[in-house]
């Protein structure tokens, strides 16, 4: 019986939190019991407290119950709902992430687009102003031709028949032949000139390219023109190389450098005509200059006087091809040709040669 009493003692113990919830009168008739040692009652009475406490143990556990279910509810729902933002939020980032993308490339692609029809407008406009171009430079010259090829062409016919006259003396006979070979030759070289500009636009044209002297060529071609000269003007060669191996085209040379000095004669009446050469060491170049004391060129015209047909003078003779070929020329060797604005005594034009040509076969 002790034994029973103990453990009801300790049970209650245990339940002791939970007594505040039993009904006071069941407590005190349970305490009255013990004090009288009535323990066949008391443990009645206990009974019903243990019942009691089981019940409300078993309250409080299915309250705990519902309210961690109703947490786990509520945590579940918030965590739901943040799952849910994540998704539209990753959702959103992507969808921004392909519209930026869409959105650069359309960028890009329009650009590009843009650019194209920029480019096409613009090779539409070139091409119109070569046509524009070539109509006016096509006009120019059916205008000089028929202009620069009646007067030789006249002349010619004129003293042919004065030639065929029976009673004419030796010396009138003479002076009409010079006439007729010197506008021979003029008619020659007016063709020659159309010659050339045609040939050096072709550009498959070659030039042959091999090692000669720029020394020899500058001394024979002003050999060459001092003796044909029709002005009083000294034609001089000036250098201080003895010699001077360049790699070149020894005709195309020529012509360049006879074209330059011919074109000094015809606006130097008197003075003097230079052709100089010289080495520029660092650039491994030959630079070439025809210096003279004629009426020069007037600055504002400087810009155009390599342009096809262009004639300052319209009393010179020529279809205002020379400088035109003159350019060609050097650009097919690799040089470079200009004007020398800073003189004011007459006219210098100077032109660049590499000794050395990038491509050494025939081109």
């Amino acid at each position: 019986m002790r034994y029973i009493i103990t453990v009801l003692f300790f049970y209650m113990a245990t339940l002791s939190s939970y007594a505040i919830s039993v009904d006071s009168l069941l407590i005190d008739k349970l305490d009255k019991q013990l004090q009288a040692e009535d323990y066949v009652n008391a443990c009645s009475t206990y009974v019903d407290v243990v019942d009691q406490l089981n019940e409300i143990y078993y309250d409080i556990n299915l309250h705990k119950v519902e309210d961690l279910q109703k947490t786990y509810s509520i945590d579940e729902l918030e965590l739901e709902n943040k799952m849910q933002s994540n998704r539209l939020l990753r959702s959103s980032i992507g969808f921004c992430a392909l519209f930026i993308v869409l959105l650069a490339v359309c960028i890009l692609y329009f650009n590009r687009l843009n650019k194209q029809i920029a480019h096409s407008e613009q090779e539409l406009l070139d091409a119109k102003k070569m046509e524009e171009d070539s109509i006016r430079n096509k006009s120019l010259f059916l205008s000089n031709m028929s202009h620069e090829i009646r007067t030789p062409l006249n002349a010619l016919s004129g003293f042919s028949e004065l030639l065929a006259m029976p009673d004419l003396d030796n010396a009138t006979r003479m002076q009409c032949n010079d006439l007729i070979q010197l506008n021979s030759e003029l008619l020659l070289k007016l063709v020659n000139d159309v010659v050339d500009i045609s040939c050096l636009d072709i550009a498959n044209m070659k030039f042959q390219i091999r090692h000669y002297d720029a020394v020899e060529i500058c001394d024979g071609v002003v050999k060459t023109i001092s003796a044909i000269k029709r002005t009083s003007a000294e034609i001089q060669f000036e250098t201080t190389l003895s010699t001077l191996i360049i790699e070149t085209d020894k005709d195309r040379l020529q012509q360049l450098l006879i074209n330059l000095l011919v074109n000094a004669t015809k606006f130097t009446k008197e003075g003097f005509i230079v052709l100089r050469l010289e080495r520029v060491i660092d650039k491994k170049e030959a630079l070439f200059s025809v210096t003279d004391t004629g009426c020069g060129i007037p600055i504002e015209n400087q810009a155009q006087i390599f342009s096809r047909f262009e004639k300052l003078n319209e009393q010179s003779t020529g279809f205002g091809l020379g400088l035109s070929i003159c350019q060609l020329i050097v650009k097919r060797l690799g040089g470079t040709i200009w004007i020398d604005s800073a003189y004011t005594n007459g006219a210098r034009f100077l032109f660049t040669h590499p000794l050395v040509q990038p491509i050494r076969n025939n081109r």
